[in-house]
């Protein structure tokens, strides 16, 4: 079972970032000015298999070859001077469809490339998906690569398209126990929300670049403003998606049976889930607040009404 998640009301607070928001995951691995970083990552993801010396950054919107098609929007798109394509995702919940939509991913990644005339060269096309989660039955495991092979012998078919699925929650516990420079990579993805300048990660000073690019102390007043309404689209998903979750109702249990109290019990806790996003809300305006932010800013951060800012 996936471990339960925590969040600060007051993200501003924290000396660094959340990298699983995706302002965070962008901020630290999507930036031109931070390409040493996503190099790191892919240089500890691909140890022994190859070194990326340079990454391009791509255009992350493909858009449909026709009309009513649909559209590719990844979070990180690149490309090395060796020709590799290499797509990164970080997913935080698992969605219906997810794997058919990662495959779409890859796919496009290929399609788009182009190809004109009689030959049929394609440059390889690498997707790695971080997932917060273990996704629904299947083998629970930290790394997990795929790639085009026969059934029965394993032969690789092509290594033109491959997935490397990386689960977060099978991420060591305990910074001593990560003993490879990918597992310590994904520690910090994970837990930089709760490091501190005391943590053995930071004093280490093996990881500077992104200490620096994860510190809430560093961030302009529009991009603090950005990761606050990252954080709160976070808070808000989690939170509905558990609210759901509840709701399900156990198949094979007669209707007729729960139709009265069912309506009464599901009334009872969506008022108490609303009641407990408005005490969120009222956190994390408290926070904005103490970080020097007015009302009127406040509520364009967050989408609200300055009279319902005003009233929290």
């Amino acid at each position: 079972m996936d471990e339960e998640i925590f969040l600060s009301p007051h993200p501003l607070e924290r000396e660094f970032i959340r990298l699983l928001t995706d302002f965070g995951f962008k901020r630290v691995f999507g930036s031109r000015k931070r390409a040493g970083i996503l190099k790191r990552f892919l240089n500890a993801l691909f140890e022994g298999e190859m070194q990326v010396t340079n990454v391009e950054f791509r255009d992350k919107e493909i858009l449909p070859e026709h009309e009513g098609g649909k559209k590719v929007l990844y979070d990180i798109y690149c490309t090395t001077d060796t020709g590799n394509h290499f797509i990164i995702e970080m997913q935080q919940e698992e969605s219906e469809n997810f794997a058919d939509r990662m495959l779409f991913y890859g796919c496009r990644a290929v399609v788009s490339q182009g190809i004109r005339g009689v030959e049929y060269e394609l440059a390889p096309v690498y997707c790695v998906v971080l997932t917060d989660f273990n996704m629904d039955g299947k083998e629970v495991r930290l790394r997990k690569d795929m790639l085009l092979m026969e059934k029965h012998t394993h032969e690789i078919y092509s290594d033109k398209l491959r997935y490397i699925f990386l689960a977060l929650p099978e991420v060591p516990r305990e910074w001593d126990d990560c003993d490879t420079e990918l597992k310590r990579l994904l520690y910090l993805i994970k837990n930089m929300e709760d490091l501190t300048r005391q943590s053995k990660p930071y004093l280490s000073g093996e990881y500077e670049e992104i200490f620096t690019a994860s510190s809430t102390g560093l961030l302009s007043q529009e991009e603090a403003a950005t990761y606050s309404q990252s954080y709160l689209k976070e808070i808000e998903n989690r939170s509905a998606l558990r609210f759901a979750e509840k709701r399900g109702i156990k198949e094979g249990i007669e209707k007729g049976r729960l139709e009265g109290r069912l309506e009464g019990r599901l009334e009872g806790r969506l008022e108490g889930r609303l009641e407990g996003a408005m005490a969120k809300l009222k956190e994390m305006v408290n926070g904005l607040r103490r970080s020097g932010f007015d009302n009127d800013t406040i509520a364009g951060f967050l989408n609200e009404s300055p009279e319902t800012i005003a009233s929290l």
